[in-house]
């Protein structure tokens, strides 16, 4: 199962973060958490009628929505500094395009958490030396040989839990 990165870039949120916004203090808790990240990948099947996907304004339309999330919940766009605090920079989110070289249906049949991960931007327990350098989210959208989709999303978990998670991907 070969999946092979398109496209990468930052997406920026779609409006600046209130200069009054731009520092986001971490709890304690939080502060102690370790380094990871809150994966979670969604799948969508083509649709019934066959009619073939505009890759280009599906991505476009991702890209603007995942852009207005952000503004929405701002810190996810900055940066971790110094373990205490995040500064709210509007430095974006790590977004990926892929292509998967197989048919959806061979994940859904027979789910392999290694496969798996293949669908996420990156390991959401690599450790980078300097935290200020990793992003707080990152999105990997993934095109199926049949034209199904799937999205990836790696969290940082020293700003989000599993509730907030579900939150963003709503917004």
């Amino acid at each position: 199962m070969k999946v092979e990165t398109l496209s990468a870039e930052s997406i920026k949120p779609s409006s600046p973060t209130p200069s009054h916004d731009r520092e986001f203090k971490l709890c304690l808790l939080d502060q102690l958490a370790p380094p990871f990240y809150v994966p979670t990948i969604l799948f969508y099947s083509a649709p019934d009628d066959k009619a073939a996907l505009d890759s280009a304004s599906v991505t476009g339309n991702f890209k603007t929505s995942l852009s207005q999330a952000l503004s929405l919940f701002y810190p996810l766009g900055g940066r971790v500094k110094g373990n205490a605090t995040i500064d709210c920079s509007d430095d974006g989110a790590l977004y990926l395009e892929a292509k998967a070289h197989f048919e959806l249906s061979e994940v859904l049949s027979n789910p392999d958490i290694n496969q798996l991960q293949k669908f996420l931007p990156f390991s959401p327990y690599r450790i980078i030396p300097n935290i200020e350098e990793q992003v707080i989210v990152g999105v990997q959208f993934t095109f199926f040989n049949c034209g199904g989709i799937a999205i990836g999303i790696c969290i940082s978990h020293k700003i989000a839990d599993s509730a907030s998670v579900s939150a963003f991907l709503t917004a």
